[in-house]
């Protein structure tokens, strides 16, 4: 089926991008000229120039007056974060802990309350909320945008100079003196629109994570949604599953695509 609304440069430019990563395209050679693209997909050559400048911005090629245009994008190094069902490894990675990401706060207000947050969080209809934004970044470059929320009464507590340097589950539990006992997990891919798209400074339609937790006190109670949202550009999932006699163990981790590449540094 056709993307509608999508503009052709850009489907160039994810495309060629693609095969760069999978490496049709290698570091350092020189991918095909303008004309024999423009063959290929079926568009114009101002087209494949505009999709070329986009991804020479981005870093992923670079042009030569008189030669062409050839891939710059260094070799990945692949950084892994845990997801498993020790919840120390989950903890560390999605915090930023490990590896260490910048963690810039957005902001931390009362709104009204989304239903989704609702539902998770067993409040009413008219209640008000606690929402923390923040972006993580790896030298400067977004990988993943994380929002948080909890009962409004919290959000007073909540020291805001600590919540760019530790993760808000620590802070939370310090501020609240609430221990969380467990936490439930739902994970998907999903597309970005274009509040998602300007937020993470990605296009229209890229794809993401989306990550959802719910905690729960010891008292088995939901106190804090966090919505977690990955860019699929900068995030590998993998799974590892033993084949060993016993009960299969499966080993499952999340790898950051890290190069000098906007976009893929995380």
């Amino acid at each position: 089926m056709q993307q509608r609304g999508v503009p052709l440069y850009l489907k160039v430019a994810a495309t060629v991008k693609s095969r760069i990563h999978s490496g049709i395209y290698q570091r350092g050679e020189w991918i095909p000229a303008a004309r024999d693209l423009a063959l290929e997909f079926g568009v114009s050559t101002i087209t494949i120039r505009k999709a070329v400048e986009r991804l020479i911005q981005e870093g992923y090629l670079a042009a030569r007056q008189g030669a062409g245009t050839r891939v710059t994008l260094p070799e990945l190094k692949k950084v892994e974060i845990q997801i498993s069902g020790d919840f120390r490894e989950w903890f560390d990675s999605a915090s930023g802990r490990s590896p260490r990401l910048e963690i810039q706060l957005l902001d931390i207000a009362e709104v009204p309350i989304p239903q989704r947050i609702r539902t998770l969080l067993d409040a009413g209809r008219d209640e008000q909320v606690g929402r923390l934004r923040r972006l993580r970044r790896h030298q400067g470059h977004i990988v993943s945008y994380f929002v948080n929320y909890f009962r409004v009464e919290h959000l007073q507590r909540l020291p805001r100079r600590k919540l760019t340097r530790r993760s808000f589950i620590e802070v939370f539990q310090e501020s609240t003196s609430i221990r969380l006992k467990r936490a439930e997990q739902r994970v998907e891919s999903i597309i970005a629109e274009m509040d998602l798209a300007s937020v993470l400074d990605t296009d229209y339609g890229s794809p993401l994570f989306f990550v959802e937790n719910i905690y729960y006190s010891n008292q088995d109670q939901p106190v804090v949604a966090t919505h977690m949202y990955y860019r699929g550009d900068c995030y590998m999932y993998r799974a590892s599953i033993s084949l060993s006699e016993g009960p299969l163990h499966l080993q499952r981790s999340f790898a950051i695509l890290k190069s000098t590449a906007p976009c893929l540094e995380s």
